[in-house]
């Protein structure tokens, strides 16, 4: 049986009105499954073209389902919201495609599906084997790894070198008062700082929780499209990729294993009733591992909450021996919204330290790192090192320098450098970050760097206005985002500044702001003496993979 549906707000009674538009009808898709009942969406396509519309299909094999679904709505929303109505066979016949005259009866899986929408099971066209989806995740998440390295170097560097020739030009056509040579590069470019390792290198992943290619609701993995419908997504165990550890590996299987023999469902969508979010992992590179378990607490009550707690540490302390799970946390997600800046210390810790260490301690040259489960570090600690020591010797950092560190993350440059300079302060906007860095200077004895919890610009200002040394130089690793224009035009109003290290995983996002670092004065409200592109270092962060970093040096003459 067809039907039509037509609704003129949201489902929740306690969300505004509006038109029925693509957001809408996935969460009207959403309640329907709540209630147990099923939603048939031919492709993503149909989805698309119901933007700005307010009428859907449902399909209903009985009557008697249609019933709970009139009943499900009379109770959850308000009259004259949804109206459905059933549509002739005559006009869905009609409006259907021709069937060729050869095709293949319907899956048994499919119908068992549409009768009870509880039986659900993945379907996989017959010349799609589970090797051709591992394959293809293969080929998402590391799509050089048949290249030789030295190959993938070659292939990033270029990269690197375009990059950096769209800055060159941008510059050209900002009329910047720069010379660029036959090679249309902005300034010297070193190789390619390799990797020392470039399998299993990872120290830290996150996996989701979803359907598998065994049609398992409770799948841990990779999120890859179903190859028989690309409207639908599918979870694969991450446990053929050469860039994660092995024991990230079992600890996620064990984990798989652990919450199919719970009764508490998978959240794969945001607005669903589901309990297992996520799980999160950090190692260092002695192995020892720390795991972060992340849930939705939905309609459980604390004692539920604590009973699941205390099965969690049961389960893990015993078979977690096994990959050297060192401690295990566990993180409450709410529906409210991250805070941008995270100034203060919250006053509930969604991280839980259910069992073990509280801090993964890493070696990185002479310094030993507390690393907490909210904290930022790079994902390649080898790396990590290698472009710390890169920079020092570029920068020719000597006693009398000093170091201003912006996005300090838990400290690693800053601590790297001061037995270089005369002084290091590291600046970031959370809280985390900043309270492993100082933990992390005072357990290794360094007293000449400062670790501040606040915003960049806020920072600039203070030193703009007091006598500072003069041969002060700018660390810049933005994580996640890049630099906004008013910590830009500090930095360019920053008199003591002499030198800027740009650090950026995304390169092609960060040119924008390298032009902007090289204006010339007064130019766009940018006050204060241009800075010039000395040199850059193209780093290979994530190998295996299409992702580099690029760190550029520019200076004040």
């Amino acid at each position: 049986m067809h039907f039509l549906v037509q609704t003129k707000t949201h489902i929740s009674d306690k969300q505004h009105g509006g038109p029925f538009k693509f957001g809408i009808y996935k969460k009207f898709n959403c309640f329907l499954l709540k209630n147990k009942h099923s939603v048939n969406v031919p492709s993503q396509n149909s989805l698309r073209h119901l933007r700005g519309s307010r009428h859907g299909r449902i399909l209903y094999r009985t009557e008697a389902k249609f019933q709970e679904l009139l009943k499900s709505l009379n109770k959850h929303t308000e009259s004259s919201v949804v109206n459905i109505t059933e549509i002739p066979e005559s006009v869905v016949k009609s409006a259907k495609p021709k069937e060729p005259q050869n095709e293949k009866s319907p899956d048994p899986r499919i119908e068992a599906e549409l009768a009870d929408p509880q039986n659900f099971t993945l379907v996989i066209p017959q010349d799609v084997t589970q090797e051709d989806i591992v394959k293809r995740l293969d080929e998402k998440i590391t799509p050089l790894k048949n290249f030789t390295y030295a190959k993938q170097l070659e292939k990033k560097y270029n990269k690197s070198l375009s990059v950096l020739r769209m800055f060159g030009e941008k510059l050209r056509q900002a009329k910047v008062p720069i010379t660029i040579g036959s090679d249309r590069l902005p300034c010297p470019v070193e190789l390619m700082l390799p990797s020392p390792i470039i399998e299993s290198y990872r120290n830290q992943d996150e996996f989701s929780i979803g359907t598998g290619i065994d049609g398992n609701p409770k799948t841990v993995g990779f999120y890859l499209e179903d190859p028989n419908d690309k409207s639908k997504i599918i979870c694969v165990e991450p446990s053929e990729l050469v860039i994660i550890k092995e024991n990230h590996k079992k600890f996620a299987k064990d984990f798989e294993r652990y919450i199919r023999n719970s009764p508490w469902v998978a959240s794969t969508i945001h607005d669903d009733v589901g309990f297992w979010k996520s799980v999160k992992m950090k190692s260092n590179m002695d192995g020892d591992l720390m795991g972060i378990v992340s849930i939705h607490p939905r309609q459980l009550s604390q004692e539920e909450l604590e009973e699941e707690k205390r099965k969690l540490c049961e389960y893990f302390t015993a078979s977690g021996e096994s990959y050297n799970l060192k401690s295990l946390y566990f993180q409450t997600c709410s529906d409210k919204k991250p805070q941008k800046y995270n100034f203060k210390p919250p006053e509930e810790d969604p991280c839980e330290l259910l069992f073990g260490d509280k801090h993964l301690v890493e070696q990185m040259d002479h310094l030993r790192l507390s690393i907490s489960p909210e904290s930022f570090f790079l994902p390649n600690t080898t790396v990590a090192a290698s472009l710390y020591g890169a920079l020092q010797k570029i920068c020719r950092m000597h006693s009398s320098m000093s170091v201003l560190d912006i996005f300090c993350g838990v400290g690693a440059a800053s601590l790297v450098f001061s037995n270089r300079v005369k002084k290091c302060i590291g600046v970031d906007t959370c809280f985390r970050n900043v309270a492993d860095a100082v933990f992390n200077a005072s357990k290794s004895g360094i007293e000449n760097v400062e670790f501040l919890c606040k915003m960049p610009e806020s920072v600039l200002h203070d030193i703009n206005d007091f006598q500072y040394h003069e041969d002060l130089i700018a660390v810049i690793s933005p994580a996640r985002a890049e630099l906004s224009l008013p910590v830009l035009k500090f930095l360019r109003r920053c008199k003591h500044l002499s030198k800027i290290i740009y650090i950026t995983t995304k390169p092609r996002l960060a040119v924008d702001n390298f032009v902007r670092l090289c204006k010339p004065a007064a130019s766009e409200g940018y006050l204060g003496k241009p800075f010039v592109p000395l040199i850059a270092l193209p780093v290979d962060l994530l190998p295996q993979t299409e992702h580099y970093a690029l760190a550029v040096v520019f200076q004040r003459f």
